[in-house]
């Protein structure tokens, strides 16, 4: 056989996902909710089964119809998609030209970086000002689209709206999106989103099921954007992208407002429990407005070995681009107290 790859396709450096441990309590890795899916949920998805043997409905009306109630905006400025990263390469091949600029942070929320690149673009990394956005560098990069991830992954750093309206106003991107897949962790959420401008269609937010709602499994999320924005992604996706189960989930996840508000209360009551644990341990650390909190260390190799070798499974600053880190997912209450034995056993490195 004498079929050659594309070169982005062989020389990507792919997306390592985070270690599973052997239960939930030990696995702080990849950020998942330590609460499990509400039975309102579960009963939703048993229902789901019954229509299996039909193909799901493309657009995922109904779940699109909700959305657009609780966030008051017009459901057709809604699309919903395989887990956020789907949407990630929907806008990169559609808005990115041949050899077209991406801007994001450095460092990047991953897909942020690999997506533009495995479609032929360039990626214009803006070294981060503590830990934070530089939204003035940002704006100043001539670009096709600018990702920023807010609060953003991995850091746990924010930046206000009023920050984000004045980049929206002074960026010279053609297409700025920004990721919200962690606001419902932030203290004051209400001061970071940007779903207004996406309401009026000035850019494009994108959010996700998989972190405040439980549904990291099933893998679903949705972009808010201007029209012709979502009619184009429309036209270039998979037509049943997002399966009947999923859908179903989603739908009943957004009813269930309880279940959503012990979700996020138990991240802000753990976050600065877990965060004081870790400084307690001689760590360094970036406070954080998401479910993860960010470890600086110079050995971060010893380190995950280290709390591994405890049963515990965090994830590896240089498999998230940004080595000499550590990022610890905020866990379950009995989690919690795993990881202060396992700190506490651990001399810092």
């Amino acid at each position: 056989m004498r079929l050659e790859p594309r070169r982005a396709a062989a020389e990507l450096d792919p997306y390592t996902p985070g270690k599973a441990a052997e239960d939930d309590d030990h696995s702080l890795a990849s950020n998942e909710p330590p609460i499990a899916a509400s039975p309102s949920v579960r009963a939703a998805v048993v229902r789901a089964l019954d229509r299996l043997h039909r193909y799901p409905d493309p657009l995922a009306s109904e779940l699109r119809g909700r959305l657009g109630k609780e966030l008051d905006v017009d459901p057709e400025q809604i699309l919903v998609g395989n887990g956020s990263d789907e949407l990630v390469y929907l806008l990169c091949l559609a808005y990115l030209r041949p050899g077209g600029v991406v801007c994001c942070a450095d460092p990047p929320y991953r897909l942020h970086e690999l997506v533009p690149r495995l479609v032929g673009g360039t990626v214009r990394r803006v070294p981060m000002l503590d830990w934070s956005h530089d939204l003035r560098a940002m704006a100043a990069v001539p670009c096709d689209l600018a990702f920023v991830c807010n609060p953003h992954n991995p850091t746990g750093t924010v930046v206000r709206a009023g920050a984000l309206e004045d980049f929206a106003a002074r960026a010279r991107a053609g297409l700025i999106v920004v990721d919200e897949a962690y606001l419902d962790f932030a203290d004051e959420p209400s001061r970071l989103t940007v779903l207004h401008l996406a309401r009026q269609s000035q850019l494009v937010v994108i959010r996700t099921f998989s972190k405040l709602l439980g549904l990291a499994g099933a893998r679903i999320g949705y972009l808010v954007g201007p029209l012709e924005v979502v009619d184009l992604l429309r036209r270039i996706r998979p037509p049943f992208s997002v399966n009947v189960l999923a859908q179903a989930a989603a739908v009943a996840a957004l009813s269930d407002l309880e279940q959503r508000h012990r979700s996020r209360e138990h991240v802000l009551a753990r976050r600065p429990l877990v965060q004081r644990i870790i400084t307690e341990a001689g760590y360094r650390c970036i406070p954080s407005q998401a479910n993860f909190i960010c470890v600086l260390t110079d050995r971060e190799d010893d380190l995950v070995r280290r709390l591994w070798e405890r049963g515990i499974s965090v994830r590896p600053g240089k498999t998230l681009g940004m080595p000499g880190s550590v990022r610890v997912t905020i866990p379950s209450t009995h989690g919690v107290e795993l990881l202060r034995k396992a700190l506490g056993t651990v001399a810092p490195v």
